[in-house]
């Protein structure tokens, strides 16, 4: 069934609460789980950050009523998810320092094996991500 706000109604928005992490963010609302929710023009809300855990309370019409931010983006407790194109990045950025860090032990090029360069960005990453 599609809503007033042109959005697929599930069973949970149907009672008019819909929670989620918020994975995008404009001028006339919020996407969660794949599916944007408007806010009003006659009721203009501040709106969540992107990767804030929220519960939002929508009007008859479709429209958000009220946001409620059950956990913040910078929370914690919050497990981040890194979208693959993210993970890439950060991959690649510590495999490039760990490059740099194995030539700056002034050691020949035959001395310094890629594996050596790979075992050292797997254990920064692994720091990096929090592990």
């Amino acid at each position: 069934m599609i809503g007033t706000n042109g959005h697929h109604s599930s069973d949970s928005e149907s009672q008019g609460l819909v929670e989620g992490t918020v994975e995008a963010v404009n001028a006339r609302g919020i996407k969660i789980r794949g599916e944007w929710f408007n806010v009003s023009q006659f009721k203009p809300l501040p709106l969540p950050e992107v990767g804030e855990y929220v519960r939002l309370k929508l009007q008859a019409k479709g429209f958000i009523d009220n946001v409620e931010v059950v956990k913040g983006a910078h929370d914690p407790e919050t497990p981040t998810v890194l979208s693959a194109r993210d993970d890439r990045i950060a991959r690649l950025a510590v495999l490039k320092a760990a490059a740099q860090f194995c030539g700056l032990w002034g050691q020949s090029r035959e001395e310094i094996k890629s594996d050596h360069v790979l075992l050292l960005a797997d254990k920064w990453l692994k720091w990096v991500e929090g592990e």
